[in-house]
């Protein structure tokens, strides 16, 4: 962090902005900034206590308060990851995810005591975790994804007449929206197969939660899985699918049904045999922030065999991409090849190999799902908007891997230890 003083002084005696003392004030000058949607040069960003106040070409006055040189450097709204599972170590969890940038996490599944200690974490708010909303517990079949994996017994719904009472529970347990799994596992084999929703109660549970102005996301891993969920309402695909071929007419079909898709590119990338992990660990600007906990999650190796499967990921966000769908970043941590904060920006990477602009992956997570998660007090760089704040070395709208060098990561203006 380069602090050019903490002292009264004034930067410019025209057009000038002053800037008093305060907890969680400081001013970070002439800096590059992202706003969420595109580039602007050379602007003064002013904090004060934790929230942006000012976004300027104005020089301004300051009194007793902290200047950071940002010349070169671009400053970004916190980066959010649309799609997480917080593990049982939830500060854990929370603070590495914050030290890579990734302000805001939401967490695709979570049940019993640990949900209760999420909610928590996400009442709190404390400043050196990340945020937090979260899905509860997703709707499943009994036995279905992702009992297999291990873990305390979650509720469960075996028919449509069920979907109301279903989703008032998990209204009243604190879900912030509402997750569906639609996914008999047999993308992965016949001898993997697991129970599954049937269409009639996926439509249920979807309108049950619409009738509760609640946003829906479905689990799915097949394009026919896809377009079910699609058809029967659904806002959002939580993942792309994989496969050796895609149909033609995907990614209209995804558009002129208006849903968004977070296709977790890092996570299809794993299971094609593509594990981004090794990669993280030979990150020198990523590996020496990961905690020793999370390293051997990385340890993936390559499996070419495997690459065909994402011939059809590839086609479908050619598609998406051309039909403008909005695409939302995120990567299913902690699965193997993933970790918390660290792998959002390989999921940058990826979005962008796949098609987006630059511009376009950083808004995938900044201001795209800021507002589709209905969290206006964040995703962008703009008087009003929380202190959430990532200073990286370079112009990622040209080089999206500049992401990685952090200078800073601020949460609610409080200045995060790396």
């Amino acid at each position: 962090m380069r602090i050019i003083c903490i002292c009264v002084v004034t930067l410019a005696a025209i057009g000038s902005v002053y800037v008093g003392q305060g907890s969680g004030s400081f001013v970070i000058r002439d800096v590059r900034v992202f706003d969420g949607e595109r580039a602007l040069e050379h602007q003064n960003v002013v904090v004060q206590n934790g929230t942006i106040s000012q976004v300027t070409q104005r020089n301004v006055n300051v009194t007793g308060t902290q200047v950071i040189d940002g010349a070169g450097d671009t400053l970004l709204p916190g980066f959010f990851d649309a799609h997480v599972h917080v593990a049982e170590d939830v500060d854990g969890s929370l603070r590495q995810a914050l030290v890579f940038g990734t302000t805001t996490e939401i967490d695709m599944f979570n049940a019993g005591e640990r949900l209760q200690r999420l909610k928590k974490a996400e009442a709190a708010d404390g400043v050196g975790l990340a945020s937090v909303r979260t899905a509860g517990v997703g709707a499943s079949a009994p036995g279905g994804h992702p009992s297999q994996m291990g873990g305390p017994p979650f509720p469960t719904i075996t028919k449509s007449e069920d979907a109301e009472a279903f989703v008032e529970a998990r209204i009243a347990e604190g879900s912030d929206f509402i997750k569906i799994i639609y996914d008999n596992n047999a993308e992965f084999g016949e001898n993997r197969r697991l129970p599954a929703l049937d269409k009639a109660t996926m439509k249920a549970v979807i309108d049950a939660a619409h009738k509760r102005h609640k946003l829906v996301v479905v689990h799915i891993l097949t394009e026919e899985q896809a377009r079910d969920a699609i058809t029967a309402g659904a806002d959002g695909l939580a993942h792309l699918f994989i496969g050796d071929t895609v149909s033609s007419d995907f990614g209209r079909f995804a558009a002129s049904h208006h849903v968004f898709v977070i296709p977790t590119l890092t996570t299809l990338h794993m299971i094609c045999g593509k594990s981004p992990g090794p990669s993280i660990l030979a990150d020198a600007y990523l590996e020496p922030y990961i905690d020793a906990e999370w390293r051997s999650l990385l340890q993936v190796p390559a499996n070419p065999r495997q690459n065909h499967l994402c011939s059809a990921t590839t086609g479908a966000m050619r598609q998406l991409i051309a039909a403008r769908v909005p695409i939302l970043a995120g990567t299913d941590s902690p699965v193997p090849g993933n970790v918390y904060g660290a792998s959002v920006h390989v999921e940058l990477e990826l979005l962008v190999k796949a098609g987006l602009t630059r511009s376009q992956a950083l808004a995938a997570a900044t201001s795209l799902p800021a507002k589709t998660f209905g969290l206006n007090d964040r995703g962008s760089i703009q008087q009003g908007r929380r202190a959430d704040l990532l200073l990286v070395q370079g112009d990622p709208t040209q080089d999206i891997r500049a992401t990685r060098r952090i200078v800073d990561v601020w949460k609610r203006g409080s200045r995060v230890q790396r």
